[in-house]
């Protein structure tokens, strides 16, 4: 083997090392710390990271020089793609949840400023009150939402906040930034989000994080289309089954991948 390609298998496996730091950390992470982390110089580590961000592999936060994993880090995976690793481990827990309890199901990820139903399970009724699968919603107006959205930095908040006008679909739709920070903070607190009538009058979903094996959020499941609920906290009772199911998507997906 040439010694360009020992050097070009050498610079593959830096990058792939800063990108597995920035993928299991919980906070942005400066160049300096992430050169360290990694045994890197920061020169050959600030290359890295400018090569990542410009194809989409990294996010640099405009004010100063802390990275995260970019969006195309949700695609890295041993089989295909990680949406249809987790679409694939999701779709029977979710058809077979939906038989015992009877409701619909969405299995929701983030997309920016949007959330999208990347999967779904439906009753045998002839209506189901929910949209079609691949939906795009907006992130402030269902239960989803507020779980994927529960443990993002601030920083990311922010831009999100900056770059999505929160407009009232009824009128119980959250539209201040901040009555919604009070909503994700209750959201971390209790493990579960309700959306109550805020996308559509007499339309009301609950839903719980779906988490990777480092504990981050990775998706949303939901019991919605519920139709006529006076009292949100009548949706409580449906927590254990949400929990179960979200329980056994994480156990599927990441036995799947011998992990």
């Amino acid at each position: 083997m040439g010694a360009q390609n020992v050097e070009t298998i050498k610079m593959v496996e830096n990058a792939m090392h800063v990108l597995d730091l920035l993928r299991t950390s919980k906070e942005p992470i400066g160049v300096n710390a992430i050169a360290k982390t990694c045994a890197l110089t920061p020169s050959t580590t600030y290359r890295i990271l400018k090569t990542l961000e410009m194809t989409g592999w990294v996010y640099q936060f405009n004010d100063d020089d802390r990275y995260i994993a970019g969006e195309k880090i949700s695609f890295i995976t041993s089989k295909n793609n990680f949406y249809m690793a987790l679409r694939d481990s999701a779709k029977f827990i979710m058809e077979e949840s939906t038989a015992k309890v009877g409701l619909a199901m969405n299995l929701m990820v983030r997309n920016g400023y949007e959330c999208e139903i990347l999967e779904q399970s439906l009753t045998k009724s002839i209506i189901n009150y929910v949209p079609p699968i691949h939906a795009v919603l907006p992130y402030y107006a269902c239960g989803c939402g507020k779980v994927l959205l529960s443990e993002l930095p601030e920083d990311i908040l922010s831009h999100i906040f900056a770059a999505c006008k929160m407009q009232a679909l009824t009128p119980f739709t959250i539209t201040d930034p901040e009555k919604y920070r009070s909503a994700l903070t209750e959201v971390r607190k209790n493990g579960y989000a309700i959306d109550f009538q805020e996308s559509s009058i007499d339309g009301s979903c609950i839903a719980v994080p779906v988490r990777d094996k480092e504990n981050t959020i990775i998706a949303a499941l939901s019991f919605s289309g519920l139709i006529g609920v006076q009292d949100p906290n009548r949706l409580l009772k449906y927590i254990p089954a949400l929990q179960d199911a979200s329980n056994a998507i994480t156990k599927s997906l990441y036995n799947a991948w011998g992990k």
